[in-house]
């Protein structure tokens, strides 16, 4: 959400660009080409992402609010530059320079402040993962880097201190061609060329947003088409036939955007939602009614449209880093809002002193040059400096590194088992599961002489005939674990080594009511609500077959849960960062444990009542009373709020003589 054309903070440049680039930061109504309805629509949708981040509970779908920037970004940038393609005076130096001074200034001091400011008070895990996308920010690739690290709406995403720049790398991604493309393009196909590409990303975007949602979400080729749409607008904003139809849909377009982010929409899959604010916007756009501008609301969002990219960029570093401090995506009230007051006025500052005065200087060429890559070198320097010292002063020591078992084991794209995940060519033992079975295997291993095969796919729960998706977005996930499900039955009943299977699973996503439990009959695909008895009925079947091959059977449960990252609290601890709120001592009591852990607990219970299934409870070694202790020995044994370290599966299950007894309980 660059916002990367003069128009996007000079509220008299969302215009053609024969008057972009004036001097004045304030905004004045008078001038002929000035739009308050753009400038306004910026400022509404940086306040939606402000309080969407703010974990306030504000605007459940506020960060559609980067949406809205991207159909705004996208008519102003192709207006500049096909008004100057037409006139003759486009300049790719200039075209550049413009957007140099424009974002690198203040992007650069964000980047530089929120560096320093992670060295002091975030871990060493968080910061590994930050010098990759600083790295990514200084080469407009943030979003490709934090497609590959991390879910944007994963409740772990919170900690990312620079999570908001992938908007900006779509945007600065988009500059990049755009130009080119027009340029290289005969004036008359330049609309026909656009309208395809535009509808080829939609349609992928359509396709993905199911089968791929980190690739609908983050990248470029999927969120073109929203930037798309307001360069289309950019050819038809002159026709009055358009204009007349837009200003029917005015009002309901408004009413699209100021209602639609606050009603809770699905992360996964086709958003219709964000379709519909796509549209509304470029509605806006198209109208241009006079009425608008005069009206109170309008003039106060656009003051507040003013400073939106650099309120954009200081704001989420700051909520990133009071998750960090608390360990928790749900920051407590003073906090919140003390977080949305210094966001704006530190977003004020950054525009007033640093982005409006180097916007208007005349720094150009080859000095513009110069300056950028020199702070693009600083920008890397300090972040190459921070993690040097991060990594031989800030280590904690505490082991954060995922379990996976044997090599190749595991992965949440693993395709059909094929045995090959085994320590030798006749195991005796099968573990099989989710990430929870993947965490067993270190202590299993350390504690029994037993071969033992592996049979982990990432969230496909341990079930012959039930997999959890998080909506209808995940069928293809889903299919792919109830066929990964068979072929470890089919493994079994194939290899005649095996006596005991293990089988451990995250079963809080079972019963989660956000989740959907999935199954096939007859070659029918059937979905119902996730919940006790669905679950439960799962298990007996499970357990029935695998008898039926002569197995023997018994369930190991995760080890308690919590509602924060426990291995990062250890990491802090022990690093000596700050740490307030409950969640401090790094025990899970009862006001920091999972909501979903005691109705597992009764469903593990259900397991050993109603399902003859033995069950082996890691809980019982670690809690005492109502409180759960989070280390043997003195050293942490879980890596996020849920999984044990290798260190801490070998641990617990020493404690437990966990490898000798699972042997022995199974039947």
């Amino acid at each position: 959400m660059t916002n990367g054309v003069e128009g996007a903070a000079a509220p008299h440049t969302g215009v053609p660009a024969g008057h972009v680039g004036g001097a004045s930061g304030k905004i004045d109504t008078q001038k002929p080409h000035f739009r308050t309805d753009i400038q306004a629509l910026r400022g509404l949708a940086v306040l939606f992402v402000l309080f969407f981040h703010s974990s306030l509970g504000v605007a459940q779908s506020g960060y559609l609010g980067v949406d809205i920037f991207f159909v705004v970004s996208g008519f102003l940038i192709t207006r500049i530059v096909c008004d100057n393609l037409d006139r003759g005076s486009f300049s790719f130096a200039d075209f550049y320079a413009r957007r140099a001074r424009r974002l690198l200034p203040a992007g650069y001091c964000v980047l530089v402040a929120t560096t320093i400011a992670c060295t002091l008070l975030v871990g060493l895990s968080v910061f590994e993962r930050f010098w990759e996308q600083l790295a990514g920010s200084v080469f407009f690739s943030a979003n490709v880097v934090l497609w590959r690290q991390i879910n944007y709406f994963h409740p772990a995403a919170t900690y990312e201190p620079l999570l908001h720049m992938w908007s900006l790398a779509v945007e600065e991604q988009y500059y990049l061609l755009l130009p080119v493309c027009l340029w290289a393009a005969p004036r008359r196909l330049r609309l026909p060329l656009i309208l395809i590409a535009t509808g080829a990303s939609l349609a992928a975007y359509a396709w993905l947003a199911a089968k791929s949602p980190g690739v609908a979400f983050y990248l470029l080729p999927t969120r073109a088409w929203e930037l798309g749409l307001g360069s289309l607008g950019t050819f038809v904003v002159a026709s009055p036939m358009v204009r007349r139809f837009a200003r029917l849909l005015l009002w309901p377009a408004l009413s699209v955007l100021i209602i639609v982010p606050f009603v809770p929409l699905p992360s996964i899959g086709f958003n219709p939602g964000l379709v519909a604010v796509c549209l509304a916007t470029l509605v806006v756009i198209l109208a241009r009614h006079e009425r608008l501008p005069g009206l109170l609301p309008a003039r106060c969002l656009a003051r507040v449209g003013d400073f939106s990219y650099s309120l954009y960029l200081v704001h989420w570093p700051i909520f990133a880093i009071a998750h960090n401090a608390y360990l928790t995506e749900q920051l407590p009230l003073i906090t919140a809002v003390g977080g949305v007051v210094l966001s704006l006025a530190l977003g004020y500052i950054l525009y007033r002193w640093i982005e409006e005065p180097v916007r208007r200087s005349r720094i150009d060429g080859w000095r513009l040059l110069g300056i950028a890559l020199a702070g693009s070198a600083l920008v890397l320097a300090v972040g190459a400096g921070a993690l040097h010292a991060k990594r031989h002063w800030g280590n904690s020591g505490v082991d954060l590194t995922g379990v996976t078992g044997f090599a190749r084991c595991g992965s949440y794209d693993s395709g059909l088992y094929d045995g090959k995940c085994a320590e030798g060519p006749a195991p005796t033992m099968l573990v099989w599961g989710d990430s929870f079975s993947q965490h067993l295997v270190p202590g299993l291993a350390a504690t029994t002489n037993r071969t033992i095969a592996q049979a982990s796919k990432g969230h496909c729960g341990p079930f012959a005939n039930l997999a959890a998706m998080q909506s209808r977005g995940e069928r293809a996930f889903a299919l792919s674990c109830l066929d990964f499900n068979r072929s470890v039955i089919d493994y079994v009943a194939r290899t005649p080594s095996i006596q005991v299977v293990v089988l451990s699973g995250w079963y809080l996503r079972y019963l989660d009511p956000h989740f959907t439990l999935a199954s096939q009959r007859t070659g029918h695909f059937i979905t119902a609500p996730a919940g006790f008895d669905a679950t439960l009925a799962a298990q007996r079947e499970t357990v029935k077959a695998l008898r039926s091959l002569g197995k023997r059977v018994v369930v190991v449960s995760g080890p308690p849960q919590a509602d924060y990252d426990v291995g990062m609290c250890w990491e802090r601890r022990r690093s000596g960062l700050p740490t307030f709120g409950a969640r401090a001592l790094c025990d899970i009591t009862p006001g920091s444990t999972n909501p979903l852990g005691p109705p597992t607990d009764r469903l593990m219970d259900a397991f050993v009542q109603k399902a003859a299934t033995p069950v082996i409870r890691l809980d019982q070694a670690l809690c005492r009373g109502h409180v759960c202790t989070t280390q043997i020995d003195g050293q942490p044994i879980y890596r996020d709020g849920s999984h044990l370290g290798h260190i801490g599966s070998e641990l617990l299950a020493a404690r437990l003589a966990l490898g000798e007894r699972v042997w022995k309980d199974a039947r």
